[in-house]
Formats: structure tokens, sequence, C-alpha cells
């Protein structure tokens, strides 16, 4: 997923550099063409018709409730919203984290794991995320960054019981792991 993404960036500009289009003026029209579809998407919603049966919710704030306790994997995208939310389950094994436009936080200081590695994927397009994680954890990162930033200095330490992963992108957005 993270290479699609910034080769996604890559051919967006080179399209400008072809076309003569300033790559900012290009991205303006893309934000104002998404920012329709998602008026469009929310008056679906509202008229009872669902993107999917996940709980991805496009454009709502996703609060702060716990996910249910069968649920072992964090599967969300955010797009143009906030995304905060805090798991408390067992048997926990990591997941997927989209965000484009968008800013939020997960904690999973209350998650329990069967093994000693966790792999997260996380992709920030021009968004933040910051994710909590017990004290005792490790954090590696593969992240590839494009004009962004992984910050895990407020994560190291621990004893090491657990190592939590991180891989994915962060293209003009930013990635922080802290404990």
């Amino acid at each position: 997923m993270g290479g699609l993404i910034v080769g996604i960036i890559l051919i967006l500009i080179g399209i400008s550099a072809l076309t003569g289009i300033p790559f900012f003026g290009f991205l303006f029209a893309l934000v104002l063409i998404a920012i329709g579809v998602r008026m469009i998407a929310r008056r679906s919603v509202a008229d009872g018709w669902h993107w999917d049966d996940h709980h991805h919710d496009h454009g709502h704030d996703h609060g702060t409730a716990a996910p249910a306790s069968g649920e072992r994997t964090i599967d969300e995208v955010a797009i143009f919203s906030a995304l905060n939310r805090s798991y408390a389950t067992e048997h926990f094994k990591g997941g997927k984290i989209v965000m484009v436009f968008s800013g939020g936080e997960i904690d999973l200081t209350q998650v329990k794991v069967d093994g000693s590695e966790i792999h997260l994927e996380v992709s920030s397009i021009f968004s933040g995320i910051q994710i909590t994680i017990p004290k005792d954890w490790k954090v590696v990162s593969t992240a590839n960054v494009f004009l962004g930033g992984v910050d895990t200095s407020n994560a190291q330490g621990g004893d090491g019981a657990v190592t939590l992963v991180i891989h994915g992108d962060a293209v003009f957005g930013g990635i922080e792991v802290r404990k």
C-alpha cells in the first residue's frame, strides 16, 4: 500500500510537470473533487446506503469507543476526519490505519498480545497520527518517509516483551509513537 501511495504522488508531480499546471494547483483541484465526493457520500449514508460493512466511517469523528472484545485487529480509514480510538482487547494482532488529510490518536495501552511481535501498517498522507503503546513494548519502524516523519523517540525503553513494528508511509505527514 505504501509504495502505491508514493507512486501516485510521483505520478501527480509528473503530470503536473508535463501539463504545466502547478502541482499545488493540481492538488487543490483534487482536494475540491474529494470534498465533493465526500459531500455526496455523506448524503448517501444519510439516505441509508453504506460504503461497506466495516467501521470505516469516512468524514465522521470516530470517537474514543473501544472495539468489540473479539476484534483482534485494527482496520481504520479516515479521510478528511478525525480518528480517535482506544483499544482494549485480548489477543491483539496489529492491523492497518490509513489517514488522508486527517489527524488522530490510537491508544493501545490496554491491549493484550499472544506473541512477541505486532505489525501495524500506517499510511499517513497529509495527516498526523499519534500511537500510544504500553510502557514495556519496544518499537521498530520500517516506514517510508517522503517529506514527513516517523518519531519513536518517546517510545524508547521497555523490557522488549513485545515489539511493535511500524510499516507504511508518511507522505507530507507524521507518525508518532509514544508511551
